[in-house]
């Protein structure tokens, strides 16, 4: 094994509430002043850094998940549903009459559209919404301060999925203080099942592009990657054998990237995700099946994500 620059212990919770230091890290990040941290997210795990000069250890930041969009509750689901069919109605009544007071006739010709109409049918269980959100915060010093969020990008996974008829993750990451987004893309590859991901990434320092790779091991017992740049192995995630949730240790090799803390910092936040792929696949796997049935509005869209995918340009 190379020597490592930079190490890291990303430790995942299988069960967020019952965890016993869960309560109490939630209050610091609900009292916490930075408001990233909001009402609809809990504590799902924690990273530990390596002082490589002395070997001691020391817990560097908590992992957030939204909640709300991860895990939504029948009340969710219902609303998201009652607002769906209220738009669908409102849609319907304006194909039959712009404005005003419809007639007997044109009531009963809503009323018909209705009973047929596929948006009418849908039950609370039939909307996907399903959402991965992970954030984390850096919890060294007197503050709890973001430092960056990892979001699934559902309209990227589906167009991408449909294309090549096998599910293909898809993030975007935001860093704090970091000017640019990051997008990490698994890629399909014929007769190769692991997966893989890439991304570029932008040294501001150096002012240097990095091209890279996340690539799964072909056998592992835990969940374990290499990390690839210039057709080198530059770090390694090596997920441990046992564990509730997903544990992780992270790696970095290279010298250059090591010292970089927003480049580990957005390897922790893909690390994070791993225990969460296998759920994401299955969420994925019922949006395919709705969008080839033609039934695309059960697909629900986050503004959140919306805003990701706006023109930066667009407003000059």
């Amino acid at each position: 094994m190379s020597r490592s620059f930079a190490h890291r212990y990303v430790d995942m919770w299988a069960f967020m509430g019952l965890h016993p230091t869960n309560i109490d890290l939630l209050q610091k990040l609900k009292k916490a002043e930075d408001q990233r941290f909001g009402a609809n997210m809990d504590v799902c795990g924690t990273i530990s850094e390596k002082n490589m000069k002395n070997g001691e250890w020391k817990q560097s930041h908590m992992v957030g998940i939204r909640t709300d969009i991860w895990n939504p509750d029948a009340a969710q689901q219902s609303s998201i549903l009652n607002r769906l069919q209220s738009d669908r109605q409102a849609q319907l009544r304006k194909e039959i009459k712009r404005s005003g007071r419809l007639s007997q006739s044109q009531t009963k010709n809503l009323e018909r559209q209705l009973e047929r109409d596929p948006v009418n049918k849908m039950r609370p269980q039939d909307i996907e919404n399903r959402r991965l959100v992970m954030k984390i915060f850096k919890t060294t010093g007197e503050q709890i301060r973001w430092t960056g969020s990892v979001e699934e990008m559902v309209t990227r996974e589906l167009h991408n999925s449909l294309g090549v008829k096998r599910t293909i993750l898809s993030f975007a990451t935001n860093l704090q203080g970091y000017d640019y987004m990051t997008y990490m893309q698994e890629n399909n590859r014929t007769f190769r099942i692991p997966s893989i991901f890439s991304f570029s990434y932008f040294d501001e320092r150096l002012q240097k592009m990095w091209y890279l790779k996340i690539k799964r091991k072909w056998i592992s017992i835990g969940a374990d990657f290499v990390i690839e740049a210039c057709n080198q192995q530059i770090g390694e995630i090596d997920g441990a054998l046992i564990g509730l949730g997903y544990n992780a240790h992270v790696y970095m090799y290279e010298q250059t990237l090591a010292k970089d803390q927003k480049f580990l910092d957005l390897i922790t936040l893909f690390t994070t995700t791993v225990g969460y792929h296998s759920a994401m696949r299955r969420s994925l796997k019922r949006r395919l099946k709705a969008t080839q049935r033609g039934h695309c509005m059960q697909n629900i869209i986050e503004d959140e994500e919306f805003r990701l995918l706006r023109n930066p340009r667009s407003a000059a």
